[in-house]
């Protein structure tokens, strides 16, 4: 494994655990992407972010076949919400997806997020629309 994409693997991991530790995800919901070279790096399906190392990232191809994988374990259940979004658009380095109670909540109350500063309307409008249901991991959510 090069010294980048190792060095790469273990932000992953330390920012998955900054996401568990200051609330914005609890247990193993959420997931991280990165671009590396060709791939997709994406943390695993079902794995405590206490107890992953830098191997147990798996890594996806990004212009292979839907679900081609190599790593000891699966990658996250939301790996083609993050394929696609990587496969769209070629400028995008990394996905964060977290559980913030805050957003879940509005989410399961089908509320938007207003923008509350400047630079959330700078960057695409004033709010922050909530998507129609759809199960995870699904064609339809990506």
């Amino acid at each position: 494994m090069k010294s980048a994409e190792l060095a790469l693997r273990e932000a992953i991991i330390a920012k998955a655990r900054w996401m568990n530790a200051s609330g914005l995800n609890q247990g193993t919901s959420g997931n991280i992407s990165a671009r590396f070279e060709d791939r997709m790096l994406i943390t695993p399906s079902a794995t405590p972010y206490d107890a992953m190392q830098p191997e147990m990232i798996a890594s996806m191809p990004i212009d292979a076949e839907y679900g081609a994988w190599e790593g000891p374990l699966k990658p996250s259940t939301e790996w083609r919400f993050h394929l696609d979004i990587m496969r769209a658009r070629g400028d995008v380095g990394g996905i964060v997806h977290t559980h913030s109670t805050h957003a879940t909540v509005l989410a399961i109350a089908r509320r938007s997020i207003p923008a509350c500063h400047y630079m959330m309307a700078a960057f695409g409008g004033m709010d922050i629309r909530c998507a129609e249901y759809a199960r995870y991991g699904t064609k339809e959510l990506s």
